[in-house]
């Protein structure tokens, strides 16, 4: 009878299924920002001077559609979020008063006034695969505005200054003169590509390069970069959603005879859920075209001869927590110009601010 008591046993547990691990794909938050350039952080107030943008992406089921309908790969390690994005833009001479009995005014052999008002598509490919050392991004960008007063640039910057002297109670910027002598209105369409490749990964350093390209009636330039990342962090690139979205799942006994289990999908390696770094970058241009130095395209309007090459290094720090993301860093820029007004002008520099809510 014990016998047959223990065969009897052993054959229910030889009919158990055993647990079954499957995969459930987690999609990228959404990510809204908002980014401020500005160089009266920087005590200085000249060339680039203001940078204002609004974005927003996700990763829509119609974005992995259009990917998939143009031949991207469809596997749940490759990811395409897109959205949208709202910017203006300023540029100014190397003063924006004059000095007592300085004419003409604004000095034509200076970078003349001008605005860009613009909105875009973006679209990325995000390549998130298990080691993150094998990650990469692409960026796609369509932009299309307008340049002049239509831009409301000007309006702009004699708005925020005269709110700063307001505040402060005291002269701490300057109102330009010289913007109804800014470069005319005239549509600007524009086009940009941004290939980001890692390097080296870990969760306390990394490093990754690009290479991009500008093509269109504001700018037409080529570029390649490369970003160095120290501290704690939790993904490649920084605030791009670019670890693996999958999880894998362990599901109950009983679930293969289709009986409804509910099942804890819990990461095979759950992501860090906050980061703080600091991180150096540098991006080297071949300039063919700047609308803001060249003059506009369309319509006859003043022009500078720039130089063909541009550097830019960039050096700050970020900090990611609770759904939000701060980044603070300061840009140094080479001098645009191939004959400034002032030799002693060598270059700029401008604050960058951006704020991210990751949902």
């Amino acid at each position: 009878m014990s016998w047959a008591l223990a065969l009897l046993t052993s054959s229910l547990l030889a009919q158990t299924p055993p647990p079954v691990t499957s995969t459930v794909e987690v999609k990228l938050p959404f990510v809204s920002t908002l980014h401020v350039e500005n160089d009266v952080l920087a005590k200085s107030d000249r060339f680039y001077s203001n940078g204002i943008r609004l974005e927003h992406s996700g990763e829509y089921d119609r974005c992995r559609d259009l990917a998939l309908a143009l031949g991207f790969p469809g596997s749940i390690e490759d990811r395409y979020p897109c959205g949208g994005s709202l910017a203006q833009n300023m540029y100014t001479p190397n003063r924006i008063v004059p000095n007592e009995g300085e004419e003409p005014w604004p000095n034509p052999d200076d970078r003349p006034y001008g605005g860009w008002l613009h909105a875009g598509l973006l679209f990325q490919y995000l390549h998130a695969a298990e080691r993150p050392v094998d990650s990469s991004r692409l960026t796609l960008q369509a932009t299309v505005g307008v340049t002049g007063p239509a831009a409301f640039a000007g309006e702009t910057q004699r708005a925020w200054h005269s709110a700063l002297n307001h505040i402060f109670g005291r002269t701490v910027a300057k109102l330009p003169i010289g913007w109804e002598k800014q470069l005319p209105t005239e549509p600007a369409f524009h086009l940009s590509v941004l290939r980001e490749k890692t390097l080296l990964w870990s969760p306390y350093v990394d490093a990754s390069w690009s290479a991009g390209a500008m093509l269109g009636t504001v700018f037409v330039n080529a570029s390649l970069g490369a970003t160095v990342r120290a501290g704690v962090l939790a993904r490649p690139f920084g605030l791009a959603p670019i670890m693996p979205s999958v999880r894998r799942v362990k599901q109950a006994q009983g679930a293969a005879e289709g009986q409804p289990v509910e099942a804890s999908a819990q990461p095979e390696t759950p992501e860090r859920i906050w980061e703080a770094y600091f991180f150096a970058r540098g991006q080297a241009r071949f300039v063919a075209r700047n609308l803001f130095l060249d003059g506009t395209l369309f319509l006859p309007s003043v022009s500078v001869r720039k130089t063909p090459f541009v550097g830019d290094s960039e050096f700050g720090g970020a900090v990611r927590t609770g759904g939000f993301q701060l980044d603070l860093s300061m840009v140094f820029r080479s001098q645009e110009m191939a004959e400034p007004p002032n030799g002693r002008v060598s270059g700029h520099r401008f604050t960058q601010i951006q704020l991210s809510y990751l949902h």
